[in-house]
């Protein structure tokens, strides 16, 4: 009877350890069987045991499958060409870290694959990998009806865009006060019934709504919870609140956790509150864009698919372990700057600028970039100064506030090709005593490595 059921729950899901370098272990979950055309989670537990600093995980897809963000511990989380790519320039403190993502599968994919993956990190300066057992899923054909060929209205605000029932939370900023504000963008379609919002906040906080439109607000145990018992009418609408530090910014990594709970046909569904550089604090409607695709495009989609899955291979492409140092080498200048930072406990961290004899503006709400960018980060501390504190060193350039991985970092400007900002920060090291300002890199707002922002605008690098 023992083994009978043992044999049912392997047969569910395929969960393999693996121990790879020392006592670096890889746990997946991963169902054995999916349909064509559905989408499944992929949850793997990595035991890292007491190992810090710069490390990646990477993982290559078949074609024919999508990867979407859902946990990511604090990493950047990049999915392009097939290639899933989670990247920490510091690895968060816990010795056991959880990632996620959904993969969603073509609706004319069909076969056996094998998913395998890597954790690679750096230790004595030198790269060690710890190997993921191949998990073999198969994939079964799907009933392919006419409702594939419906596409319900997605929508797009500020470029990010929203599936027909989302939530979205826009980056967490700090206000002049310290407070850091959490703002959130519902769109629940014809859903009128019972809704949750519940995020799980850092300890050292508490949480105050500022906006809970007719919602039934509650904070207890670092957990904020919005709930509705009747959604509002409103087919989208944003709500808000701020953490407020209990005994100044705790010295630890800032990260919010949410999902968004709704009743549809009598069942609750819940979907992950995924984060996005984007300004919902004066939400407009009539910037929100509806699209939905024809059903002549959505075919030809079809069939270019069906075409492309004749030729499904797995692609196994080998990261060469000196990428790895190469990144490792560029995070650690921006290591040693908030080092500097910490050894001086101040909390103003030191920013110089070119003197010239205007004013300077402190941003906190993030600026809503599109595309490839840069910016020029010249200091970073976990407190946040005050805005006159700046004027003394006459700058003119705005100065971007953003928390990333437990610090408050400061950048100057905006280039859309790296060169420029090299020549910037070229500048800032000629002109003024600092001599450790960096180039920042980002995608569409999310932090990612200047080596990745190449490759994906295909610019050069300039020494």
């Amino acid at each position: 009877m023992y083994k009978l059921i043992i044999s049912i729950l392997l047969g569910i899901f395929s969960s393999f350890t693996f121990f790879g370098d020392g006592d670096i272990t890889l746990t997946p979950n991963i169902p054995s069987e999916v349909k064509a055309g559905s989408e499944f989670t992929v949850e793997i537990t990595i035991h890292k045991g007491d190992i810090e600093g710069f490390a990646r995980f990477q993982q290559d897809l078949p074609v024919g499958f999508k990867a979407i963000e859902k946990k990511s511990a604090n990493g950047e989380f990049l999915f392009e060409n097939q290639k899933i790519k989670l990247q920490w320039m510091k690895l968060p403190f816990e010795k056991d870290i959880i990632i996620s993502y959904t993969i969603q599968v073509g609706t004319t994919v069909k076969g056996e694959f094998n998913l395998t993956g890597k954790f690679s990190y750096i230790a004595d300066n030198i790269v060690s990998n710890a190997e993921l057992t191949p998990v073999s899923i198969n994939v079964i054909e799907g009933e392919i009806t006419n409702s594939d060929y419906e596409i319900k209205n997605s929508y797009k605000y500020q470029n990010v865009s929203l599936k027909n029932i989302d939530c979205i939370r826009q980056k967490p900023f700090l206000n002049e006060n310290n407070e850091v504000i959490v703002n959130l963008l519902i769109n629940k379609g014809d859903i009128n019934k019972f809704g949750k919002i519940q995020e799980q906040v850092p300890v050292g906080y508490n949480a105050i709504s500022i906006k809970s439109k007719n919602s039934i607000f509650t904070f207890k145990n670092h957990i904020v919870k919005f709930m509705w018992m009747n959604m509002p009418s409103n087919p989208q609408f944003t709500v808000s609140y701020k953490l407020v530090p209990i005994n100044g910014i705790p010295d630890q990594a800032f990260l919010i956790a949410g999902t968004f709970s709704y009743a549809e046909n009598e069942r609750t569904k819940i979907i992950d509150i995924a984060e996005r550089n984007i300004d919902v604090s004066k939400f407009d409607t009539e910037k929100l864009i509806a699209e939905k695709p024809p059903q002549e495009t959505v075919k030809q989609q079809v069939e270019t698919q069906e075409t492309e899955t004749k030729e499904i291979v797995t692609q196994t492409t080998e990261e060469n372990d000196t990428e790895l140092i190469a990144e490792k080498q560029e995070e650690e200048t921006q290591t040693k700057q908030e080092i500097k930072t910490e050894q001086k406990q101040t909390e103003k961290p030191k920013i110089i600028q070119p003197k010239v004899n205007k004013e300077p503006q402190i941003t906190n709400v993030p600026t809503p970039e599109q595309g490839i960018t840069y910016r020029i980060q010249i200091a970073a501390g976990h407190k946040l100064v005050k805005s006159n504190y700046f004027k003394k060193f006459n700058i003119t350039d705005n100065v971007q506030t953003e928390i990333h991985q437990g610090w408050h970092k400061y950048t100057i400007g905006e280039f859309g090709k790296y060169k420029e900002a090299r020549n910037y920060r070229v500048y800032i090291w000629n002109n003024t005593p600092i001599n450790d300002a960096f180039v920042s890199a980002y995608n569409s707002g999310q932090r990612i490595t200047v080596q990745e922002a190449l490759m994906i605008a295909n610019q050069n690098w300039y020494q």
